[in-house]
């Protein structure tokens, strides 16, 4: 007989000793003998996805994906699984199944043992493990037999009565037999009778019973032909094989994982996984999964940033979905986000200043979405801006959009420069107090240098009303927002947005002296600007694909507050736009890849460099409608001065309000087409008093002056071809003054997400 095994129990709570170790029961555990999990008290015990809207909504975009992943590579391999299932591995697993219960009844355990001992002179033992065996057959073939009956009865009866039927008979006749005392010849031919009767009769009862369909059989022993078939695969084989990741997710993270990771980024004194701990569990957080962990002393967290690449291949993460940055308790907090899919494919948060609503730009107000989906708020007020990227990355879309929360504010004046020539600004005009494009002298000098003269004068007056206010109104001698709102003291912001700064600060540089002068006047007073225009109400915007000396001044660099870099060129352009040493530091815009367009390290309110994403499908249709309604926002407060009052402004809002319309009629329902009779229905519901009047000859004179494209299309509401406009030339109308080929707002055109 087999002995008792007294090898040692290895203690999951202690090392291992000699001898039986007794683990610990679960009441002991309960009681104290385990140590307890540390608290984190900062952590909000109920779930992020139970709390924000935004992160429930991206855990069950995360779930449908990951389910519809699985279901179609399910479906896809469904041939091959019931290739293997249904005829390859049922006839293994039919004969393992035969084994399996042949063991069970032959009680294969204790045969073994009877014949270990049938060569021993050990009698007793052999003759107690014989009783033992010969107990266990009985009540295995008992227990065998009763489990069969149920399945073997019936299906005999429907198929083979006569072979049921003589089973029965042999039974009938041993169990009479057996019970018959004497045993005698007239007592066993009794009982061949009596089996006899029951072979010739039971057919018959048989008969009475009713058989089920050839469906029945199928829908029956098909299930159970597959489990054979499950039962009879290799051990270890996968039937179902993931063939791909989902969403750029992979494997879901756990601590150990993460541990793992951070051990092999190559840092000293950080080869223990034991050693960092996880500060909370690992919970989702907007599109992606939060991890905080606290590492060794001596380990600060930005030498985990530093080495970003290194952690997403060792998390086995695409580039853009791994963002390490420093948290917030102490030096070796690292806050670690994990995205679902890099920054550029998610799908983002509406703006809040898509509506237009009216923005004091004093306050912060939002501008960009971090990592996790959060909007990002940015006070545009106090404070100089350098915007640095290759071209065709999102730099110029990003002024744009600065200068669009600007206009929203009715109090600011807002000077648009586009020194590319492309007009890329051009919204701009609808509520912009000055609006220059191009480059050339008569521009550059008829037109930029006199403004620049003026709002360099404006800068002295205004120094002067503010040294002369009370102290009691202006304790911090500097423009505030309320003193921005008295229209007598002339304090409105001023808003300044040069777009490709090398076309106005590196002037004629290969010219005569005059285009020197100019060039050097633009420089001393946008320096001037810069230094001391923030506390007078003056806030200068500068951008530039080409990042030097030239094109940023350092006089003009070093007074910037806020910095954002997109893609940049090497580490030298990087430290010019982020600030000297960020290179080193881990904040490289280098590393931005060609797709990741509209991504930037924005520098601002004091705080380190963070990476964000600007508004995305903010391109000329987006920006035309913002536009728009913050003209219609200064109009109602008698706000419009300077280039917005020109008639060439007025006919441009003219335009954009009656192209404005058409698009909505022709997004709300959604059609690729409509004829000029639907369209002057529609604009009429739309808004009888401005479009009761209009006819068709006259609409598609409106469309054709706004370079509207018209011809014959097909109307699928009227079922037939006629006279109209297609809604993708509208796109292109209100983009034909943008040159693609040097466009570097770095993004299709996209309607905003609604």
């Amino acid at each position: 007989m087999s002995t008792p095994d007294n090898t040692p129990v290895p203690d999951r709570t202690g090392p291992a000793t000699s001898g039986p170790t007794v683990r610990p029961t679960p009441l002991a555990l309960v009681r104290g003998e385990r140590k307890p999990a540390p608290v984190d008290l900062d952590t909000n015990p109920v779930p992020m996805w139970m709390r924000d809207r935004h992160t429930f909504t991206a855990a069950t975009r995360q779930l449908r994906r990951t389910v519809t992943h699985r279901t179609l590579a399910f479906l896809v391999q469904i041939p091959g699984i019931l290739w293997y299932l249904g005829l390859v591995y049922p006839w293994r697993g039919l004969w393992r199944v035969i084994a399996k219960v042949s063991a069970f009844i032959y009680d294969s355990d204790t045969a073994d043992l009877r014949h270990a001992h049938a060569g021993t002179l050990d009698t007793p033992e052999y003759v107690k493990v014989s009783r033992e065996r010969k107990a266990n057959l009985h009540a295995r073939w008992l227990v065998a037999g009763l489990l069969a009956a149920p399945v073997l009865v019936p299906v005999l009866a429907w198929t083979a009565p006569r072979v049921l039927s003589a089973l029965v008979a042999v039974l009938v006749f041993a169990l009479v037999v057996k019970l018959i005392p004497g045993r005698g010849p007239q007592e066993v031919a009794a009982a061949a009778v009596l089996a006899v009767v029951t072979y010739l009769g039971l057919p018959r009862l048989l008969a009475l019973i009713p058989q089920p369909s050839m469906w029945s059989f199928v829908l029956v022993g098909t299930p159970l032909w597959l489990v054979l078939g499950w039962l009879g695969r290799p051990a270890g084989t996968k039937l179902l094989k993931d063939n791909g990741l989902v969403g750029g997710a992979g494997v879901p993270l756990r601590a150990p994982m993460v541990r793992e990771a951070l051990c092999q980024l190559g840092i000293a004194g950080l080869k223990d996984p034991d050693s960092i701990r996880m500060l909370h569990d690992i919970h989702r957080h907007g599109p992606g999964v939060q991890i905080d962990v606290e590492l060794p002393g001596g380990i600060a967290a930005s030498q985990v940033v530093e080495r970003r690449e290194r952690l997403a291949a060792a998390l086995k993460r695409e580039l853009g979905c791994v963002w390490p940055t420093g948290g917030r308790r102490h030096a070796a907090h690292l806050a670690l986000y994990v995205c679902d899919e890099p920054m550029t494919q998610q799908v983002q948060r509406p703006w809040p200043l898509e509506k237009g609503p009216e923005v004091d730009i004093f306050q912060p107000v939002p501008v960009a979405t971090d990592q996790r989906g959060e909007w990002v708020d940015l006070t545009l007020a106090y404070c100089g801006t350098v915007i640095g990227a290759q071209p065709r990355m999102g730099k110029t879309f990003f002024l744009r959009e600065l200068l669009l929360v600007a206009g929203l504010d009715p109090r600011t004046k807002v000077y648009a420069l586009d020194g590319k020539g492309t007009g890329d600004l051009a919204p701009c005009r609808l509520f912009a107090h000055f609006y220059s494009v191009g480059d050339d002298a008569d521009e550059v000098e008829g037109r930029v240098l006199p403004a620049l003269r003026e709002l360099s004068a404006e800068l002295r007056r205004r120094a002067k009303v503010i040294r002369e206010l009370p102290r009691e109104e202006c304790p911090e001698s500097k423009v505030t927002s309320s003193l921005a709102s008295r229209r007598e003291l002339g304090l409105e912001p001023i808003v300044v947005g040069i777009d490709e700064t090398q076309s106005y600060f590196a002037y004629g540089a290969k010219s005569n002296r005059k285009h020197k002068a100019v060039r050097e006047e633009i420089v001393e007073i946008v320096t001037d600007l810069m230094k001391r225009g923030p506390a007078l109400g003056f806030m200068v915007k500068l951008a530039t694909q080409n990042v030097c000396e030239e094109t940023i001044p350092r006089q003009i660099g070093t007074n910037a507050q806020v910095r954002a870099a997109l893609k940049l060129f090497d580490h030298v352009t990087n430290d010019q736009v982020l600030g000297t040493g960020a290179y080193s530091r881990g904040y490289d815009a280098t590393s931005f890849d060609i797709t990741d367009k509209g991504l930037l390290y924005l520098h601002a309110d004091g705080g380190v460099p963070q990476i964000v994403r600007s508004v995305v499908g903010l391109d000329t249709l987006a920006a035309e409608r913002v536009a728009a309604i913050a003209r219609a926002r200064r109009e109602a407060k008698n706000r419009l001065s300077g280039y917005a009052l020109g008639d060439e402004a007025v006919a441009e809002a003219v335009q954009v309000d009656f192209l404005a319309d058409v698009r909505d009629v022709m997004d709300h329902p959604p059609v690729t087409a409509m004829h000029f009779g639907e369209l002057v229905e529609a604009l009429t519901a739309l808004r009888p008093q401005t479009w009761g009047q209009l006819d068709v000859d006259a609409l598609g004179s409106m469309l054709r002056e706004a370079g509207v494209r018209t011809g014959t299309v097909w109307s699928k509401a009227a079922g037939k071809g006629g006279k109209g406009v297609k809604r993708e030339w509208l796109n292109v109308a209100a983009t034909a003054d943008a040159d693609p080929g040097e466009d570097d707002g770095g993004a299709e055109v996209v309607p905003i997400r609604t």
